[in-house]
């Protein structure tokens, strides 16, 4: 069965990606640095100087408390609910505690691949409170914040 996306060719689907690869955009991808690796939606939050590498941190259907069990860690895990966010199917918790960098020549692809996996935008209410609570995460050494941009 073909998708929508078939009817474009791949100069369209690339161009559809790299448009939408911004800050603020909700990606679902499959990643390997969760156990298990599963799919994730992931948030862009930041892009290098250079624009090779983007930083992006997870949604989580659940706030964990064996992952996050202090006070701390939990406020840099806000509830986001679903209504109003087109991105979310269910009510979720934005993890701010940790930055996950990955190439941006990665995501354009899968998002040429298949555009699908584009599932929106953050609004710009939503994503000064993550970029605030990046800015303030302890967690997060300030050289990486700074290097996407997140420090000040």
């Amino acid at each position: 069965m073909s998708s929508f996306a078939d009817a474009f060719g791949e100069a369209e689907r690339a161009r559809f990606a790299a448009d939408n690869l911004t800050i603020g955009a909700v990606v679902l991808t499959y990643v390997f640095d969760t156990n298990p690796p599963k799919e994730k939606r992931l948030i862009v939050v930041g892009e290098s100087y250079d624009h090779v590498s983007v930083a992006t941190i997870y949604i989580n259907s659940e706030l964990n408390i064996k992952v996050f069990p202090t006070e701390e860690l939990q406020k840099l895990n806000p509830a986001f609910a679903a209504e109003g966010r087109n991105y979310l199917t269910h009510d979720s918790h934005v993890d701010c505690s940790s930055l996950h960098q990955l190439k941006k020549d990665f995501l354009t692809k899968i998002i040429a691949n298949d555009p699908g996996r584009m599932l929106g935008k953050v609004s710009e209410g939503d994503l000064k409170q993550i970029r605030d609570l990046i800015k303030s995460a302890k967690t997060i050494k300030p050289g990486l914040k700074k290097t996407y941009g997140l420090f000040l």
